[in-house]
């Protein structure tokens, strides 16, 4: 009987982890981002590589990668936020004041003052830790946590004006998004050029890595000659597109929130603004990852191909990982969710839109939403396993498609491309060793 007890508390241990960990992959767009990089891309990817030199060469790729753009955020991030509210929106005067979270507060109350008091009221009975705060406090057991956010502070900092901390607020958020992106994605394109480098120095040869074990060096180099005359303009330009679309995004989701104006643009933007927000401060929301993405894969990484062979792998692997991560995922959950409230009776559907195509891809509840409506006892708790066993289908699906279909496609296009090369190139020697040309000889000059 003991040891029965003993199992029936670790399988609930189990289940309950399960769950939860299931529920913070589904609400952070970054969490499931990095479990498909993972599994879908760079482990399948770097195995599938045509030769030695392309797989140090995307090895060092992806751990530089995640080291800026997985890793970096849960330090950076919070060290930023509590940077921008004491040196940009000076609300603070202590850097490790607990007041800084106060940042965390969603754009969707910060069009007004009466709904931001109402919301950082909220905020101020407790506030959760973050990674780099939990690490600290697990190493420091003596320290103690305050997980409140003093609002008398606050505002005391501004004199008592909620307007004033209204768009204090909204200006340290603002600078936190930008600087944010532009090191997150600037970064990940010096990385991409940089690595050209590295593989041009430690093989010895320039060229695009997954040729080099397909001809010789002399086509391989031939086929880069117009990258290596011009890599320092395209690496700034590479740049410039990414300051350029960060700084849309940063007026597109944080200057409409200054406005007060009645004007049906203005108020759009102001009312989708959340799209703009940082889970619990770290991590970034969908829409701005997607468009960031855009500017990086789809800009970077075509200006730092060496050749148009590595332009068209960039253009299938960051097309195909675009669709299928930001639409693929969300279109196999509303199918897989359709199928289920129709034949097994699940309560998974968002039912407020009776259009056509909402009928046949309708909005899907998260999972959070799923485990907290069981929980209230509003739908049953097979809906919480049913919303969970789709999320990880859909996982597996795209971790399938995009780790080993769309590199076997490629691989054949890069055989293809350099074989057209080889022949192109033996047709032009044989031409030369079998044209003749008649020697001058001093009798035809003589008539």
């Amino acid at each position: 009987m003991q040891i029965a007890g003993i199992n029936k508390k670790y399988n609930s241990t189990f289940g309950s982890g399960f769950y939860n960990i299931t529920r913070e992959l589904d609400s952070s767009v970054m969490l499931s981002r990095a479990l498909i990089d993972t599994c879908g891309c760079t482990i399948p990817w770097i195995i599938m590589a045509n030769n030695g030199i392309e797989k140090k060469e995307k090895t060092r790729r992806y751990l530089l990668d995640y080291a800026i753009i997985w890793l970096t955020p849960f330090v950076t991030l919070p060290l930023s936020n509590r940077f921008a509210m004491k040196y940009i929106g000076k609300l603070t005067k202590n850097f490790w004041s607990n007041n800084h979270k106060a940042i965390h507060i969603s754009n969707e109350f910060l069009k007004d003052t009466d709904s931001m008091m109402v919301e950082l009221n909220k905020m101020s009975k407790g506030i959760y830790k973050n990674p780099l705060e939990a690490l600290y406090y697990r190493l420091n057991p003596k320290k103690k946590y305050e997980p409140k956010i003093n609002i008398d502070e606050l505002l005391e900092s501004v004199n008592g004006d909620k307007e004033k901390l209204r768009k204090k607020l909204i200006r340290s958020k603002n600078a936190v998004f930008f600087s944010d992106c532009m090191f997150t994605f600037g970064a990940g394109a010096t990385v991409l050029f940089g690595n050209n480098e590295i593989t041009k120095k430690t093989s010895g040869q320039a060229g695009f890595s997954a040729e080099m074990s397909m001809a010789d060096r002399e086509i391989v180099e031939k086929r880069a000659e117009k990258y290596e005359k011009s890599k320092k303009k395209r690496y700034l330009a590479s740049l410039g597109l990414i300051a350029a679309t960060t700084l849309g995004m940063s007026l597109t989701g944080f200057a409409s929130l200054y406005s007060k104006s009645s004007n049906k643009l203005v108020q759009k933007l102001r009312n989708n603004s959340k799209l703009f927000d940082y889970t619990k401060g770290i991590y970034m929301s969908r829409l701005p990852f997607f468009l960031g993405n855009i500017a990086f894969y789809s800009g970077a990484s075509l200006l730092a191909a060496r050749n148009n062979t590595e332009r068209k792998d960039a253009i299938i692997r960051n097309g195909v990982g675009t669709a299928v991560f930001f639409g693929g995922d969300l279109l196999l959950s509303s199918i897989f969710t359709n199928l289920s409230d129709r034949i097994f009776g699940t309560k998974l559907r968002i039912n407020n839109d009776n259009s056509f195509v909402r009928k046949i891809f309708p909005k899907v509840k998260s999972v959070k939403q799923v485990m907290e409506e069981v929980e209230q006892g509003k739908i049953s708790k097979s809906n919480k396993k049913v919303a969970a066993g789709i999320f990880w289908t859909n996982m597996l699906i795209l971790m399938v498609s995009m780790g080993y279909a769309v590199p076997t496609v490629i691989n054949k296009m890069i055989k293809k491309d350099v074989e057209k090369d080889i022949k192109v190139n033996e047709k032009n020697k044989q031409l030369f060793q079998t044209t003749t040309y008649k020697p001058l000889r001093m009798e035809n000059f003589i008539k």
